[in-house]
């Protein structure tokens, strides 16, 4: 048994307490799997994106051996199902990483797209995650993000996503009652909550245009949100 502390500067673990007849106390550890996603002490998400990193390169150099005897088609739908999956997969734990831990994940989806069109790799070409139609990495977290607020905004039954956000409601029926937007909780400069979950999610959901954030049909915000994405 192991026993992950979090914070930046995380406090001896001090395993006196632990009832003997529970057996051998948990020993810390820097980082352990949860649901399939490895959490660090830190929540830098590093130990998480070179796990994804590495399974999704094996994977890409599995597909690169047979990819000139399978169809486009076929190559696409295997690599969504094998390496995408992967990639967006409680992608928005990744929202206020580091730029150089996107990047990385940024890469795996190039290289992806560029085995799929069959685009040599010493060339540069800009247009290849648009002409399969993918949002870049950062853009998907957005999307995971902010389909989050819709869910908490316009359905009755995510409770727990309704915590996490402040919905503006002023004590008077003003013009601004219905523009269903969000209150970004405070924070102070010296912590990371400027990039949790909450203060990210707020502040971008506010940037929405009105209509988006009243429409409460979520399979038709998630088509309206993907285009302003991509226009973006």
């Amino acid at each position: 048994m192991e026993v992950l502390i979090f914070g930046s500067t995380p406090s001896a673990w001090d395993d006196s307490w632990w009832p003997a007849t529970l057996g051998a106390a948990p020993t810390p550890t820097d980082h352990a799997p949860n649901l399939g996603f490895i959490l660090d002490s830190s929540l830098s998400m590093t130990q998480q994106v070179n796990a994804v990193s590495s399974s999704c390169f094996n994977t890409l150099r599995t597909i690169r051996k047979i990819y000139k005897w399978i169809p486009t088609e076929t190559r696409r739908t295997v690599t969504q199902a094998l390496v995408s999956s992967k990639l967006d997969y409680s992608n928005a734990l990744y929202a206020g990483t580091t730029a150089k831990l996107q990047k990385r994940l940024q890469r795996i989806q190039n290289t992806s797209a560029r085995l799929i069109l069959d685009i040599p790799f010493h060339l540069h070409n800009t247009d290849h995650l648009r002409n399969l139609h993918w949002l870049p990495v950062n853009k998907r977290i957005t999307l995971k993000l902010l389909t989050h607020a819709q869910k908490a905004l316009h359905n009755t039954r995510q409770e727990y996503l309704k915590r996490r956000f402040s919905f503006y409601t002023p004590t008077q029926h003003l013009r601004s009652t219905d523009l269903a937007l969000t209150t970004a909780p405070r924070v102070c400069r010296t912590t990371t909550n400027g990039i949790s979950f909450s203060h990210l999610t707020a502040k971008t959901w506010n940037t929405l245009s009105t209509h988006l954030r009243q429409t409460k049909d979520l399979l038709t915000f998630r088509k309206l949100l993907k285009t302003w994405l991509f226009e973006q």
